[in-house]
C-alpha cells in the first residue's frame, strides 16, 4: 500500500477540539486552512466549480473547501493513500466529498478530465512536485492549465526536499538524506535542534531541491505564468495563466498579499518561536528522561540490602547523624510538582 503523499514535520499535534479555531494557533500552522480567507475570493473570481487537492491529510482545509463549494456550488476531491481517521470521518459526514486514495499522479491519471483548480500539497521534494505538474501540463495538452493552488513556498520546503517514503523516489533523483533530524532557519545543513522530520534534504538549496525550486523550473519556458506567493503558514502560492479571462481579478485580488515584506517578518518571527518551541521541547523531554532514570536507579537502590547496610554503617560513623538515610531518598522519589 502506498505511502502517504504528503510530507509532514514529525510529533504534528494532535487535532485541535471542535471549538478551537481552525488556525490552531501556536502549533505549527501546517495546513492551508490557515488562508482560506485569502484562498477562496480567488477560487471566486476565477469561477471554479471544480477542484482537486493532492494531500488532504487530516481534511482541516478539504472541511474549509466543501462550505465554500456550499456557496459555489463546486465539486470537491480530495487524494490521500492512507487517509488518516479524521479525514474518514469527514467523509461519512460528507458524502458528496470525493475521497482518493492513491497518489498524486496515480489521482490524475485516474481522471476523464482536468478539474478548474488543483490544490498540490503533497510530498513535499522535487521530483514528486515536477512530476505533478507535467502530468498535469500533459493531460491539459493545448487547453489552458488549470489554477494551480501550493502549500510550502517558503522555508522550510521552499529549498529542501522532504520524503515520506524516500525510497520511492528514484536514488538519482533523491538529495542526500537525514533521518530523524532537525532543521533551523539561516543552517543550510541539519540542525542541534530545530522542525524534525523523518527524512529531510541533508543541505538546502542547489538544484533539484524544493518546492519553489520545482515550480520554477515548471515555469521557465511557459511564458504566460503567473506565480504568486503569500508568505505565510510556510508559504501559499498561486499560479495561472496570463490569458484566462479571470486572471486580472485574481492578480488584483492576491497582488497586496504578493511577497508581502511586512508577511514576511511576521512569517520570520513566527518560524523563530515555533522553531525555539521545539528546542525547548526537546530540552524538556531529555530533562525528564534523566530525571526518570535517576528515579528508576533511587528505587533499585532503596530495595537493596547494601543500602541499608550503608545507611547503618554511617549512622555509627556521623554519631547518629548520618550522611543519608533511605527515607530521605524515599522522600525524593515521593516528590511532587506543587
Amino acid at each position: 500500500m502506498p505511502q502517504p503523499i504528503a510530507s509532514r514535520p514529525i510529533n504534528v499535534p494532535e487535532k485541535p477540539e471542535q471549538s478551537e479555531q481552525v488556525t490552531e494557533a501556536l502549533q505549527w500552522g501546517y495546513s492551508l486552512a490557515n488562508v482560506i480567507e485569502i484562498m477562496t475570493p480567488c477560487l471566486d473570481a476565477a469561477g471554479i466549480k471544480s477542484l482537486l487537492e493532492i494531500g488532504s491529510f487530516r481534511g482541516e482545509l478539504t472541511e474549509e473547501l466543501l462550505k465554500w463549494a456550499e456557496g459555489s456550488g463546486a465539486s470537491v476531491a480530495t487524494v490521500e493513500p492512507l487517509p488518516p481517521p479524521d479525514l474518514l470521518d469527514l467523509k461519512e459526514r460528507r458524502p458528496e466529498l470525493e475521497l482518493i486514495e492513491d497518489t498524486g499522479v496515480g489521482a490524475l491519471e485516474g481522471l476523464d478530465s482536468l478539474p478548474d483548480a488543483i490544490v498540490i500539497d503533497g510530498d513535499h521534494n522535487y521530483y514528486t512536485l515536477s512530476g505533478e505538474l507535467e502530468k498535469i501540463a500533459g493531460m491539459a495538452g493545448d487547453d489552458p492549465l488549470p489554477f494551480l493552488l501550493f502549500h510550502d513556498m517558503c522555508w522550510p520546503h521552499e529549498r529542501r526536499d522532504t520524503y515520506y517514503a524516500p525510497d520511492r523516489i528514484p536514488e538519482d533523483e533523491r538529495q542526500p538524506l537525514g533521518h530523524n533530524c532537525t532543521i533551523a532557519p539561516g543552517n543550510p545543513g541539519l540542525s542541534k535542534g530545530g522542525l524534525p522530520y523523518e527524512w529531510a534534504a541533508a543541505h538546502e538549496g542547489g538544484p533539484k531541491n524544493g518546492v519553489l525550486t520545482a515550480i520554477e523550473d515548471f515555469i521557465e519556458g511557459r511564458p504566460n505564468l503567473q506565480l504568486a506567493t503569500v508568505p505565510v503558514f510556510f508559504g501559499f502560492g498561486l499560479l495561472w495563466q496570463t490569458d484566462a479571462p479571470w486572471a486580472g481579478r485574481v492578480a488584483e485580488l492576491i497582488a497586496p498579499y504578493d511577497n508581502n515584506p511586512v508577511l514576511k517578518r511576521v512569517e520570520g518571527n513566527r518560524v523563530a518561536h515555533l522553531v525555539n518551541g521545539h528546542v525547548d521541547a526537546a530540552t524538556i523531554r531529555d530533562l525528564t528522561a534523566q530525571l526518570a532514570r535517576q528515579d528508576e536507579l533511587f528505587g533499585r537502590m532503596l530495595q537493596s540490602s547494601a543500602l541499608g547496610l550503608a545507611e547503618k554503617l554511617s549512622n555509627l560513623k556521623q554519631r547518629g547523624n548520618p550522611i543519608f538515610t533511605r527515607q530521605e531518598i524515599q522522600d525524593l522519589l515521593d516528590r511532587k510538582v506543587k
